[in-house]
């Protein structure tokens, strides 16, 4: 449509006939390759063409083509790690439409026997929209806002444990996806991943990354409903975050939870969280002291979606250690930048 409203633009305005050749230039003297080029930011397109407008649809079609997602999330965000733009990236397609990364038709220039098409981006609604959707999961609430006396989240990197610890799951390393560690989106509940997710084959081996007391451990676990977990769910959006009843008695699944006292790290009570269990040894039980190292149950995916289908799909250890103080409780890397969440888990885990 563009191409024939161009034609006419230059019918009316008594320009060159694209039929004929100018009477000052000899027939072929000049050659246009019809090509398309973009600004260094890509949000700007623009198209060169012959004024029989050759190949004009096809580059039309590529100056429309929607910018990527990772790319305007780039723009948004400068200097965000590739790893954890790749996290936001399925909660932004869905509430992003692909209209408003488009480049739109701008202005229209016949210089030289050339025909020059400029479309560019306006990124003022687009950007908006992407840093409000992912300022929707970044609020700068405690863990525990209902225990808060003002707490300061903790300099992460300068916390060194007394002893470092084991992983918990012996055969795998820190998991390098930002999808799989800290400070991940959950659209699913509209809230953020605070632990690592080691996964595993069903029934791996799950021990204590350090010596404590049990303090939470659910050898009568029955699995919940579907269904049921989706209206859980569904509630959870309505409120736009993860409640914490939600959280730790359906989310979590069959869990273990170990109080570390105040000497793992210093100035802080320490406890970890090991969820989503098929199976918890017989003598972990509340007010078990147990010993770094020691096997406490086995990997499995209680607590979630595919769980409740009566599958063992997605099998995998979520693993969580949360710091308290008397002014609040942290999740550690909690805000940490993907780079800094990498180097601080790096020191408190043997290597």
């Amino acid at each position: 449509m563009l191409k024939y409203l161009i034609l006419l633009v230059f019918v009316l305005l008594g320009c060159s006939n694209p039929s004929h050749t100018s009477p000052n230039i000899e027939p072929n003297e000049i050659i246009i390759s019809p090509s398309i080029t973009f600004s260094t930011d890509s949000l700007n397109a623009t198209i060169i063409t012959n004024i029989n407008l050759t190949n004009f649809d096809s580059l039309s079609s590529i100056a429309y083509y929607p910018i990527s997602l990772e790319y305007l999330t780039q723009v948004a965000y400068p200097g965000l790690h590739d790893s954890t733009i790749v996290n936001y990236i399925d909660i932004l397609q869905k509430t992003i439409p692909f209209q408003q990364r488009r480049r739109t038709f701008k202005s229209l220039n016949n210089k030289n026997e050339s025909i020059i098409a400029n479309y560019t981006l306006d990124t003022t609604l687009v950007l908006k929209n992407i840093r409000n959707r992912i300022n929707m999961f970044n609020n700068k609430l405690p863990i525990m806002p209902l225990f808060d006396r003002g707490g300061q989240i903790p300099d992460f990197n300068k916390i060194i444990p007394s002893d470092k610890l084991l992983l918990p799951v012996k055969t795998l390393n820190i998991p390098t996806r930002a999808s799989r560690l800290p400070n991940a989106l959950r659209d699913y509940r509209s809230g953020i991943h605070r632990g690592i997710d080691f996964f595993s084959n069903w029934g791996t081996e799950v021990r204590s990354v350090a010596g404590g007391t049990i303090i939470r451990s659910d050898l009568s676990y029955k699995e919940i409903p579907a269904d049921f977990r989706v209206q859980m769910l569904e509630r959870a959006s309505m409120l736009s975050r993860t409640p914490s009843d939600i959280f730790n008695e359906l989310l979590l699944g069959q869990a273990v939870i170990i109080d570390h006292g105040f000497e793992l790290f210093p100035g802080y009570r320490s406890i970890t969280i090991y969820a989503h269990l098929s199976y918890i040894e017989n003598k972990i039980l509340p007010g078990y002291n147990i010993s770094s190292g020691e096997l406490l149950g086995r990997s499995g995916n209680t607590g979630t979606r595919p769980s409740t289908l009566g599958t063992k799909e997605e099998s995998h250890l979520h693993w969580e250690l949360i710091l308290q103080d008397a002014k609040g409780e942290y999740y550690f890397g909690q805000e940490l930048d993907y780079e800094s969440l990498i180097s601080a888990l790096n020191q408190i885990f043997e290597n």
